[in-house]
């Protein structure tokens, strides 16, 4: 069945049925976007992971400033 086909049958309910499916939409779609953990997922996926930093992270680069007055 396609969206349009389901558009179809809902636009045949009475207004009272048309009402409860709103309800129960609006229900499952607040549901959706506000649940912390789908949420976070979504918005920080590198949330939770250990920060490593390189040993010669901060060692000075002599070849990138040789290379820059080239």
């Amino acid at each position: 069945m396609t969206l349009q086909d389901i558009q179809s049958q809902i636009l045949k309910l009475s207004t009272q049925d048309k009402w409860q499916l709103v309800q129960t939409l609006l229900n499952a779609i607040q549901k959706d976007t506000t649940n912390p953990k789908t949420t976070l997922e979504k918005t920080y996926p590198l949330r939770g992971l250990p920060i490593t930093i390189s040993e010669d992270f901060d060692d000075p680069m002599p070849e990138l400033w040789e290379a820059l007055t080239e």
